[in-house]
Order: C-alpha cells, then structure tokens, then sequence
C-alpha cells in the first residue's frame, strides 16, 4: 500500500484490519502500517509510529506505553496466545479521525489534527503524563507532535525542579495527576508551558465536567477554552470536558494490574507476593 508517496508494508490479519477500520474511522483501511524507518529490528517488524505514537508495538521508547488491544491481537492471530481483552489499556490516538489522518501528508496545508503540533511551543504528550515539546519525528513521517521529556513528566516527582509554581502542582508516582496547557502567571503575561495538576471527573455524557485542582484552589471546566483563575493573569486551557474524561483522563490501571490485584481509584492495591504499579513484581 502506498503512504506518502512510498509503498509500504501493511499487515492485514483478522481481526486486527477490523478493529483498526472501526478505531480510526477509515472504512477502507487495508490493515496496520508497518514502520518503514529504523534498522533491521525497527523496519517492517512494529507499528509504523505515526499511527502508534505511544502503543507498545511501535518502535521506540515512550513515556506511558500501553499495551492496548491491537497489540493483545497481533498476538492472538499468531495462534500462540488467547488474551484477555478486558486487561487491554486504553488507547485513543486518532480515534475516528478518518482516513486522512493516516495517509495524508502532514505538510498539506488541510492537515489539521489535534493529535499533532506545530511551531516549538511546549504541550502536554499524547498521554497527558507530562509535558513534551512540539519536534518533528523521522520515524512518524517527519509528522510533529508533543515528544514527552522527563523534566516535565506528571510521574516524575523531580519535574518539580523544572516548574513554574510548583507549590501549585503536583508531581510524584500515582498522585493522580495529568498534564494541562496553559499561561497560568502572576507576572504582566507570559508564555505557554505545561503544568500538573490533580483532576477529577463527574457527571456523563454532555453533562460530564472536569474538576481541576489547582493548589488550594479548584477550578471547574465546563467547556473547551482558556479559565481564568483568581489572583492569576492568564489561566489554564481546559480540555473539552467529555473528550478528556473518557480519553486522557479515563480512570484504569496499568495493564488490568495483571490479575494480581484489585484496581481501585485508578491504583493497583496488589494481592499477597506482588508489588509494582501494575502488580508485575515479586514482593
């Protein structure tokens, strides 16, 4: 199949082709791309990245990979494995985007996905973890988006080093906390970076809302766009609602806690002998 002007390879396997056509919206979608970059362990041999920016079948190494359920099919059509679906992490890159989103150039001047970036500005990563900056990827057909750094990772508890207004954020392993965007400022204005904050989520459907805590102060997104925030110039950019409660901030736990433990409030509470965020330990 040809992308970008190259021919590629596509692994078109049942049911992988159709979960792929009804996740990205492309009826004619003959299957998963396959990278076309790298060495001989990276070309043909994973997802081509800029589908797959952060599943664990795509090449490279990703602040928050998940093993969602394309990568628990591959292994299932392999005739070796029978997965659990139910153990598949959430994975929403590209979801009903369409088929231009996998095919069309990323200098066309209609290529305009929120998924991707431009410019050099810093965003928050494709899984909200943390901060990353806007850079352009060979491997993602020269595509842009928010590349995660560790400075700025939610996970990180040193990113603290590194924030405007720590005393407002929160950083540190399972503190419950996401990536937002914004120019949040006590100085006259200043630029766009990234912050950490705690988040909750209630209400469904159209009436679904997002909570935000913001040191001491909570602050409630209702709709998409920049929130002001008292004795603060500027603010932060509130994320649609409904779109991050069930994307970036969908609760789970990491890899179903592999079934050696129970999920509560998104952590892994681990059964007797294991340990780790997703139970993977031997205590």
């Amino acid at each position: 199949m040809v992308l970008n002007g190259s021919s590629r390879t596509v692994l078109d396997i049942e049911p992988l082709t159709s979960k792929l056509r009804k996740h990205f919206g492309c009826s004619t979608l003959q299957g998963a791309f396959m990278e076309d970059d790298g060495g001989a362990g990276t070309e043909g041999s994973h997802f081509e990245r800029r589908h797959f920016v952060y599943e664990v079948m795509t090449s490279g190494v990703i602040h928050g990979r998940r093993i969602s359920e394309f990568s628990l099919t591959v292994l299932e059509v392999s005739g070796w494995y029978v997965p659990d679906y139910s153990y598949a992490e959430p994975f929403f890159f590209g979801a009903s985007q369409g088929c231009n989103f996998l095919t069309m150039a990323c200098d066309n001047p209609k290529f305009n996905f929120e998924e991707f970036c431009t410019g050099s500005n810093r965003g928050c990563s494709p899984v909200g973890r943390g901060g990353g900056v806007c850079t352009i990827d060979t491997r993602s057909d020269d595509c842009s988006y928010n590349i995660p750094v560790v400075d700025y990772d939610c996970e990180n508890p040193d990113a603290s080093e590194q924030a405007r207004y720590p005393e407002l954020q929160t950083f540190g392993r399972d503190v419950g906390s996401k990536c937002f965007e914004g120019n949040l400022t006590k100085a006259t204005k200043s630029s766009q970076t990234t912050f950490c904050f705690k988040y909750t989520c209630s209400g469904t459907g159209l009436s679904t809302s997002l909570q935000v805590q913001i040191g001491t102060t909570k602050v409630t997104c209702k709709t998409e766009g920049l929130l002001k925030v008292t004795g603060y110039n500027g603010g932060i950019n509130c994320p649609d609602p409904l779109a991050f409660c069930s994307t970036v901030g969908k609760a789970y736990c990491p890899r179903g806690c592999l079934g050696r433990g129970t999920c509560v409030n998104n952590k892994c509470k681990c059964n007797a002998g294991y340990t780790g965020v997703d139970c993977a330990l031997n205590a």
